[in-house]
């Protein structure tokens, strides 16, 4: 069989068309976000609180930068505020985003580990005062549980 026939019958693979921004591992955690919106999300409070979490209010945010060559990448991830710290946390290390890492020879390092990656930029970044003050964050918006 000619390896013609076979490449018409089973296109290759192209990671152009996938809807990624590839990206350099290394560069992961130094993106230069700037916060797009956020939201609070009742169902993600009742979730977390059927998980027995401390939390008196839940959301959501979404960022963004861009990269060279005008690609945009949008990274979001969801957040509570727990009880006693009243501290946001990023829930369970659930980071969104249309960026993948990639390794040294470019090849794609999986969403696990870019989300990984991602989460270590997140630590540096003021995002929960940002989040807070777009959203005039007040006590109102914090829901106790349901007794």
């Amino acid at each position: 069989m000619k390896l013609s026939y076979l490449n018409s019958c089973f296109p290759r693979y192209d990671a152009r068309y996938d809807g990624y921004v590839r990206v350099a591992e290394q560069t992961l955690s130094s993106l230069q976000l700037a916060h797009v919106m956020s939201g609070f999300d009742d169902g993600l409070l009742a979730e977390l609180r059927t998980a027995k979490y401390d939390a008196v209010g839940a959301g959501y945010t979404e960022w963004q930068t861009t990269v060279s060559g005008a690609r945009q990448i949008s990274v979001g991830w969801d957040w509570y505020v727990d009880r006693t710290s009243g501290i946001r946390i990023v829930v369970k290390s659930d980071v969104r985003s249309n960026v993948m890492g990639t390794d040294c020879f470019g090849f794609d390092i999986g969403m696990k580990n870019t989300a990984s990656s991602l989460r270590l930029g997140l630590a540096r970044l003021d995002w929960t005062h940002a989040v807070a003050a777009a959203m005039s964050f007040t006590p109102q918006h914090i829901k106790p549980p349901a007794r």
